[in-house]
């Protein structure tokens, strides 16, 4: 998955109901919030929640991110990651604030995973994320390219 990170002039919290970019992503649930995660009905924390990712007595949860708008994500499905049984919490089109997402264990081997400025391979590495590395935070998204944060671990 490549990804690619975005000066925080492009970078908003809420949205001003700005255009849907169309994405195909998986990310995972880093909300610790003890009463879970909000799906909303459009990409604004005043929209309705119609769902809730619990973080309680799950192994973790995967999602599958369909697009973006501004730093929220729109998702189609999300299921527990590790669990005895599958288990789904959301099935149907819900929006999340895409800071609340993860992306884990980028790089297959502990080469790593090139962080671009820009959506393409031929633009300038800003850093590599070690393999296996959890600090990176989905920001947003655009086709296949992963708008990220990553903190480096100390």
């Amino acid at each position: 998955m490549p990804v690619a990170a975005r000066c925080a002039a492009d970078r908003q919290g809420q949205t001003g109901r700005i255009p849907i970019v169309p994405c195909d992503l998986r990310a995972y649930v880093i909300d610790r919030e003890p009463s879970g995660l909000n799906v909303r009905s459009g990409p604004g924390k005043t929209d309705k929640a119609i769902g809730n990712l619990p973080n309680q007595e799950v192994e973790g949860i995967g999602v599958h991110i369909t697009g973006a708008s501004g730093e929220w994500v729109r998702i189609d499905r999300a299921v527990e990651d590790g669990g005895e049984h599958e288990r789904i919490f959301f099935k149907g089109e819900g929006w999340v604030y895409a800071p609340l997402f993860g992306v884990g264990g980028m790089a297959i081997t502990d080469c790593g995973t090139n962080l671009y400025q820009d959506k393409t391979e031929k633009s300038r590495v800003i850093i590599r994320v070690p393999g296996g590395d959890d600090c990176v935070t989905v920001r947003g998204c655009h086709g296949q390219w992963m708008y990220v944060e990553y903190k480096k671990k100390r």
